[in-house]
């Protein structure tokens, strides 16, 4: 009887550490796809963010203030190729032709070569 509470015990410690490892990896979401200016495509009316379409067509409008946000705002025209990695709630909005895009705040941008 002991023995089967220590594994019972033991299995629900473990499933715990798995739930909390799962949690902390969702938090390092990421988001990939070719960058735009949010505004200059006329999605948003305000603050020249950093845009990406990713492969599905979704838009992504990213906010943050990490040095790899700013460097990669320099280069949100280029049409490169970038992934972000998300910090915030993904909050679904509507452009002024009532067509969907995500924004989201980010903790970290790449630009890829």
């Amino acid at each position: 009887m002991k023995r089967t509470v220590l594994s019972l015990i033991a299995v629900l410690a473990l499933s715990l550490g798995f739930a909390g490892f799962s949690k902390a990896e969702e938090k390092a979401k990421t988001v990939s796809g070719k960058s735009s200016c949010a505004t200059c495509s006329g999605v948003t009316t305000a603050g020249h963010n950093i845009m990406l379409v990713d492969d599905k067509g979704e838009r992504w409008v990213l906010t943050g203030d990490s040095d790899s946000y700013k460097a990669a705002h320099k280069d949100r025209k280029s049409d490169k190729k970038m992934t972000a990695t998300l910090s915030g709630e993904v909050a679904v909005k509507k452009d002024e032709n009532g067509k969907a895009y995500n924004e989201v705040k980010v903790s970290d941008v790449k630009i890829e070569s």
